[in-house]
C-alpha cells in the first residue's frame, strides 16, 4: 500500500495557480520563457509540498487558459487532491466550471478551495465572491469542501491551506501497489549525456532502475536506465508519484505525450469501449449518438465517435451507458475515467468510466442488462459475463481477467468460484468456457451424432478424431479432447472403446446382420492377401446400402482395415504381411517391393497397397527403393 499523494490544482485563467504554489512551496512552476512573458501556464508544471513525516506531495500546476485545457487534461488523470482556485476579484468562471466538471468525470473525490487575491477586493466583496462559489459548486464533490482566503501577495491564509493540504494528504486513500505499473506520458525531452526522459504521474505499480518494461503503442521493449521522483534519484518509484524515467533503447522522437510506459505485456489494445457516460451540466452543447468527439484518457487525445445505445440524446447532467468506438488503437483499462470535448469547437461536454475496454460492437437498443453487470463491484460476475458473451470464440482468460478488471494473478480465484458453481468449466491453462457455451455444444454434438447414426445405424459410435474435426474443427487438440471428456462426464453422450455414440444409440446387430458378417470374415479370409475389390463385392451382393453399413461395422470392430478405398483386408493378414516386413528387416536390413510381393503370393497393386498402409501408419518409410522399420 502507498499514500503518494498528488495535488492538482484547478480554474480559470490568471487566477493565481502558480503564484499560490510558489507561495505554498516556494517553487516557480512556470519554466518556459512564454509562460514567463505572458504570465499564464501553458504546460504542465510540478512541484512538492514537504510533509512533516519527511515524505514529499506532489503538486501538478495544469493550465487554466481555455486554450490550454488538452494540457490540464494529461496532468488531471493522476490526481488524488483538487485544489480548485478562484479569484476573489473575479468569481466563477467559464474555466472554473469545466476544469470542476473535469475533475469530477475524472472521479476525483477529494479536494479544497483556495479564493486568491483577497487583497484586490474588500469585505463585502469577498463574502459576496464566496457566497457565488458555494452556489455554483453545490452538487459536486467539492460542496463541503473548505474555503480558504488567501493572498499569494501578502502570504495571508497560505499557511493555513497548507496546513489543510498537509492534512488531506495523510488522510487520502491509500493506492495499491501489488499491480503491474502503468505511467502515461506527459513530456518527453533528452539531456546532454544522459539521454531519452519522459516524466508522468505514476498511476499504478512500482517502477525500479533496472527494469525490462514496454512503451505503447509502440509495443517496443525499452530499459529503465534510472528514476527520479522530485529531482532526487531513487532506487524505486511507486503509485502517487510523479516520476522521471531516464530510458534506454529508444529515442526521443520515438515517443510523445499520449505514449504509456507499461509493464510488458500488461496491456491489450482496443478500438471499442464499453462506457458509463455522463454529460456535463454547464456544457454549451448536448451529446448526440453518433457525434464525432475527442477523447482524453490519461495523456492521451484522440478522435472517436460516441454510440448511445438507447437513445438520440443525452440531455446536460444526464448519464447513460454508451459505447465509443476509437480511430485510433488505444490501451486503456477497465475502471480508467476518460473526458470527451465537443469536436469544433473544441469544449468540455462529457465524460465516464470504462467497463469494457475490450467490447465488441453492440447494436443500439439491446443487451443494456450487460453494463448494470460490469458497473458492479463483484468482480466474479464480470467474469462470468464476459466468460458467456465471448461463447465458442475461447478468448484466451489473461484477455477476460483484463476486461473485467482483474489482475491476472487473481483471475484463477475467480474462475474457481464459477467452476465450483457449476456456470463454467475450465479446459485449460488459459481457456474455459461457460456452461451455456457446453450447452451448445451439447447440442451440435447430438446433431452430428444423430446424423452419423441415421447414415451408419450398425456402427457402434464415431471416431473422437473424426467428431472433434466436426465440433470443434478450430480448437486446439486438447481443448476438443477436454470438451468430449466433459460432455461424457454429463451424459450428454457415451464413449464406447473411442468411438462415441449417443446414449440412446444402439448398434445391436440381428441375427441375419451376424450371420452375413461372419460369412464376409470368412471370405476375406479365404482370399488372404488378394481381396475383392469393395465395388466389385457390393454389386455381387446387390445389397449397396446394407453392404456399405456392415463393411463399415466390420472396420470399426476392427475385422477389416482400410488400405485404400477398394481394397480392405481381414486384419489377421494385414498382421502377417507385418511379420514379413519384420523378417525382411531382420535378414535383409529392408524390404523391396518385388521380394515381398513374392512372398506374401499375391500382385503388385496388393503389396503397394499393404506397404503404403504401413508407411501412412508410421510403421515403415520409404528409403530410395526399399523400406526401413521404424517401429515396431
Amino acid at each position: 500500500m502507498s499514500n503518494n499523494v498528488i495535488i492538482g490544482t484547478a480554474g480559470h485563467v490568471d487566477h493565481g495557480k502558480t503564484s499560490l504554489i510558489s507561495a505554498l512551496t516556494e517553487i516557480d512552476t512556470d519554466r518556459l520563457r512564454e509562460e514567463k512573458e505572458r504570465g499564464i501556464t501553458i504546460e504542465l508544471g510540478f512541484a512538492y509540498l514537504d510533509l512533516p513525516d519527511g515524505k514529499r506531495a506532489g503538486i501538478i500546476d495544469v493550465p487554466g487558459h481555455e486554450r490550454f485545457v488538452s494540457n490540464m487534461l494529461a496532468g488531471a488523470g493522476g490526481i488524488d487532491i483538487a485544489l480548485l482556485v478562484v479569484a476573489a476579484d473575479e468569481g466563477v468562471m467559464p474555466q472554473t466550471l469545466e476544469h470542476l466538471g473535469i475533475l469530477h468525470l475524472l472521479g476525483i473525490k477529494q479536494g479544497l478551495i483556495a479564493l486568491t487575491k483577497i487583497d484586490l477586493v474588500d469585505q463585502e466583496w469577498l463574502e459576496l465572491a464566496e457566497e457565488d462559489l458555494r452556489e455554483q459548486i453545490a452538487g459536486t464533490f467539492l460542496e463541503n469542501a473548505d474555503i480558504f482566503h488567501v493572498s499569494s501577495r501578502s502570504g495571508q491564509g497560505v499557511a493555513e491551506l497548507r496546513q489543510a493540504l498537509i492534512a488531506a494528504v495523510t488522510s487520502a486513500d491509500e493506492k495499491k501497489l501489488s499491480v503491474p505499473f502503468r505511467l502515461p506520458i506527459d513530456r518527453v525531452f533528452t539531456l546532454s549525456g544522459i539521454g531519452t526522459v519522459v516524466t508522468g504521474t505514476l498511476i499504478e505499480g512500482k517502477l525500479a532502475t533496472g527494469d525490462d518494461v514496454e512503451l505503447y503503442p509502440q509495443e517496443e521493449k525499452v530499459r529503465v536506465r534510472s528514476v527520479q521522483v522530485h529531482d532526487e534519484t531513487v532506487p524505486e518509484a511507486q503509485a502517487g508519484q510523479r516520476v522521471a524515467v531516464n530510458l534506454s533503447g529508444t529515442k526521443k522522437d520515438e515517443v510523445e505525450r499520449g505514449n504509456i510506459l507499461a509493464a510488458s505485456g500488461s496491456l491489450y489494445p482496443s478500438y471499442i469501449l464499453d462506457v458509463d457516460l455522463r454529460a456535463l451540466r454547464h456544457s454549451r452543447f448536448q451529446i448526440e449518438n453518433g457525434m464525432r468527439v475527442h477523447l482524453y484518457h490519461a495523456s492521451r487525445e484522440l478522435l472517436g465517435r460516441v454510440v448511445l445505445l438507447d437513445r438520440d440524446l443525452l440531455e446536460k447532467g444526464e448519464s447513460t451507458f454508451a459505447q465509443l468506438r476509437l480511430e485510433e488503437q488505444t490501451y486503456i483499462k477497465y475502471g480508467d475515467h476518460f473526458v470527451i470535448r465537443f469536436y469544433s469547437p473544441v469544449e468540455t461536454i462529457g465524460g465516464g468510466i470504462v467497463l469494457d475496454p475490450m467490447a465488441n460492437k453492440r447494436k443500439r437498443y439491446s443487451q443494456m442488462d450487460d453494463f448494470d453487470i460490469m458497473r458492479s463491484e463483484d468482480a466474479t460476475e464480470r467474469l462470468n459475463l464476459l466468460l458467456k458473451n465471448s461463447a465458442l470464440r475461447f478468448t484466451p482468460l489473461n484477455e477476460l481477467y483484463y476486461r473485467a478488471g482483474i489482475l491476472s494473478a487473481d483471475g484463477q480465484r475467480h474462475l474457481e468460484t464459477l467452476v465450483q458453481r457449476s456456470e463454467a468449466l475450465q479446459l485449460n491453462e488459459q481457456t474455459a468456457l461457460h456452461i451455456s457455451a457446453m450447452e451448445v455444444l451439447a447440442q451440435k454434438c447430438s446433431d452430428i451424432l444423430h446424423d452419423f447414426h441415421q447414415r451408419l445405424p450398425l456402427e457402434r459410435g464415431v471416431k473422437r478424431e473424426s467428431l472433434r474435426t466436426q465440433l470443434l474443427p478450430r480448437a486446439q487438440l486438447q481443448v476438443s479432447d477436454r470438451v468430449i471428456d466433459e460432455l461424457v462426464n454429463l451424459e450428454y453422450i457415451e464413449d464406447r472403446g473411442g468411438l462415441i455414440a449417443l446414449r440412446s444409440h444402439s448398434a445391436a446387430l440381428s441375427p441375419e446382420e451376424e450371420e452375413l458378417i461372419a460369412e464376409l470374415s470368412s471370405r476375406y479370409q479365404t482370399e488372404g492377401f488378394s481381396p475383392t475389390a469393395t465395388d466389385d463385392l457390393i454389386a455381387e451382393y446387390d445389397k449397396k446400402y446394407k453392404l456399405d453399413q456392415i463393411l463399415s461395422r466390420m472396420l470399426s470392430d476392427g475385422i477389416l482395415i482400410r488400405l485404400t478405398e477398394q481394397i480392405l483386408m481381414h486384419h489377421e493378414y494385414v498382421e502377417k504381411a507385418y511379420e514379413q516386413v519384420r523378417k525382411d528387416v531382420d535378414e535383409r536390413g529392408s524390404v523391396a517391393l518385388a521380394d515381398f510381393r513374392d512372398e506374401i503370393e499375391t500382385t503388385r497393386k496388393y503389396a503397394i497397397a499393404i506397404l503404403e498402409y504401413f508407411d501412412r501408419m508410421k510403421f515403415t518409410q520409404l528409403s530410395g527403393d526399399v523400406r526401413v522399420l521404424l517401429r515396431k
